[in-house]
């Protein structure tokens, strides 16, 4: 595991304000479809990982947050340009995915019906 230094109070604060509001975006991403919950849930996981070792620890135990971390990671190098595509990509690949499986699942409901 990388050691990595001690972020300042001032720097934990502004992860934990972040990750908060990335914790209501993702919730009510998860009421309305249109906006990627899932993706700003897992932001929030991140962010709270810089702050908390047990967070860190947790979320890397995780497979689906260790898939998107390692993307994330990948282009870490890339542009902001570059990078807020990845971002938007990463976002359209979640909410195809949520889509998929609400369809899937009506599917199997109405088979259950019939």
């Amino acid at each position: 595991m990388q050691s990595k230094k001690s972020l300042s109070v001032h720097h934990k604060l502004i992860y934990l304000v972040i990750a908060v509001v990335c914790i209501m975006i993702g919730i009510v991403g998860l009421i309305i479809p249109v906006i990627p919950g899932v993706l700003f849930l897992v932001a929030a996981i991140f962010l709270m990982g810089k702050v908390s070792t047990r967070v860190k620890r947790w979320s890397d135990q995780q497979p689906l947050i260790q898939k998107i971390q390692h993307r994330l990671h990948r282009v870490q190098g890339a542009s902001v340009l570059n990078q807020m595509k990845v971002v938007a990509l990463m976002s359209l690949e979640t909410l195809v995915s949520g889509l998929a499986a609400l369809f899937s699942r009506v599917r199997a409901l109405r088979g259950r019906r019939v």
